[in-house]
């Protein structure tokens, strides 16, 4: 079945097939560059990775950002057999509901997945992707926005991950 089958739908030991390809055209190396930042993030593509019960094609990641020329954050280099990565998923959102997106079509569909800070692991992150079809060189817009609540360990604990939330037009490299 395809990624975008729900899970409600399906039987224990179901396989997720990236039938279309659709996760390809995000794996790669991306770079955002403004505002005196830097991030950059490299996805790979797993096919037939077992989740719990289930098996799926998943796009798993790591990244970097450097502000002002300090190095904050750096997770890479990518290590696809790795079950501990910090950015991963293939959730597919074929609407406009969630995340609205005022210049996607109608049928544009995009990619849901987990972003974590392993130094802030008690925040609730995602982010959501979106390939720019005809930009060149290659772009994806990518979305990192806070889910819901955490338990924070300590009142002096950051609230914020060290990437800040927000959108990034981030090239192909």
């Amino acid at each position: 079945m395809g990624l975008d089958a729900r899970m409600y739908n399906t039987p224990d030991g179901a396989y997720y097939k990236d039938l279309n390809n659709e996760l390809d055209k995000f794996v790669g190396t991306w770079k955002f560059t403004g505002n005196n930042s830097e991030f950059n993030m490299v996805l790979g593509k797993i096919e037939q990775m077992e989740i719990m019960n289930d098996y799926r094609d998943y796009l798993k990641g790591e990244y970097s950002y450097i502000e002002n020329g300090s190095e904050l954050v750096n997770t890479l280099p990518l290590n696809l057999s790795s079950n501990d990565n910090n950015v991963g998923g293939s959730y597919i959102i074929d609407d406009n509901n969630f995340l609205s997106c005022d210049d996607c079509s109608p049928n544009e569909r995009r990619i849901k997945l987990f972003f974590k800070d392993p130094e802030r692991d008690y925040l609730n992150l995602n982010m959501v992707i979106r390939y720019m079809v005809g930009s060149s060189p290659e772009q994806i817009q990518v979305i990192i926005y806070s889910r819901h609540g955490g338990i924070v360990p300590s009142e002096n604990s950051p609230t914020t991950p060290r990437v800040p939330l927000g959108s990034y037009l981030m090239t192909k490299q």
